[in-house]
């Protein structure tokens, strides 16, 4: 049968070293999968591949050794079953998430629900060079959003009542990098040190740290392979409903500052992170210059039919 290879990394299907033969790529919805879909794809591994399926470090799923000449059939049985395949190639790859607040106790923002809003607004979009999104829902970073093209990083800024304030130097001790320190009785917080994680909100016998904002940090800029680095913060407490527009100005910036073949972490190691943050702020100025009509310039996202975007629970 004749191939379009290029259509195939489209819709999940990558070529495998031995001829003739694919790894079908699958992904999740924020890292999950219902029983459901386990079973499914149990079942496609024993019918179509060597029965095993290999979790990717994207939290994906691939089944290896498909034969080509069962393409189609597979990609059927794929559709009718409601599974959600993933890509390959110059674009935007799933997102990437931890538990969040839904379910982990260090959790500030809803990682499920971010991560599902921007790969339904982002996943297998055309874009020049392969780009990754990761979603942490709080500074211990668990899904590692520093080593995305774009990554978020759920933040709470605390401030102190002074007059609700005992003295007690809790707030000092369950700092995990001394932000905090007690002078003449009262905490004083060092900013630049806070990482923004909560403990002593959510410690305060007495209420008198509290909840001044709270949202994702953005990260531009990080990659893994063969020259890594990490991303880093070029926007703060970014509420859930603006997550969307923080990734459109992020890939506008690089749109208008990357060279040939470059990722975004190569355009900010080039041109310093002081210059991409520059136009990321530029974009978001325009953004409120912009009419209506001209709100749909940015590059739309390719859809395939290689899955029903079925989420899992």
């Amino acid at each position: 049968m004749s191939v379009d290879y290029n259509e195939l990394k489209k819709g999940g299907f990558l070529k495998q070293r031995q001829k003739d033969l694919f790894i079908v790529r699958f992904r999740s919805l924020a890292g999950n999968l219902t029983s459901e879909q386990l079973r499914h794809l149990a079942d496609l591994a024993d019918r179509y591949g060597q029965g095993y399926v290999h979790v990717t470090t994207r939290q994906g799923a691939e089944i290896p050794w498909v034969n080509i000449n069962d393409y189609n059939e597979m990609k059927k049985e794929i559709m009718e079953r409601g599974l959600n395949t993933g890509t390959c190639g110059p674009r935007i790859r799933t997102v990437v998430a931890c538990p969040g607040m839904e379910v982990c106790q260090f959790g500030l923002m809803n990682c499920r629900e971010t991560a599902i809003k921007l790969d339904r607004a982002f996943f297998c979009r055309e874009v020049p060079i392969k780009t990754k999104i990761g979603v942490s829902g709080c500074p211990n970073s668990c899904a590692k959003p520093q080593e995305n093209d774009i990554g978020f990083v759920g933040a709470i800024e605390p401030e102190l009542d002074e007059n609700k304030c005992i003295s007690c130097g809790l707030c000092e001790r369950v700092c995990p990098n001394r932000a905090i320190q007690m002078a003449e009785g009262k905490p004083v917080i060092d900013k630049s040190r806070c990482l923004l994680e909560g403990n002593c909100i959510f410690s305060c016998p007495t209420d008198a740290w509290q909840e001044k904002r709270r949202g994702y940090l953005l990260y531009a800029g990080g990659k893994i392979g063969r020259k890594p680095r990490l991303g880093q913060v070029i926007d703060k407490f970014i509420k859930e409903e603006e997550v969307e527009a923080a990734v459109e100005r992020v890939l506008r910036a690089f749109t208008t500052l990357r060279r040939d073949r470059e990722r975004i972490g190569d355009t900010v190691t080039r041109v310093g992170i002081a210059a991409f943050k520059a136009e990321y702020e530029r974009v978001k100025a325009d953004e409120k210059e912009l009419k209506p009509e001209d709100a749909g310039d940015s590059p739309k996202r390719h859809t395939h039919d290689g899955g029903s975007e079925k989420e899992a629970v």
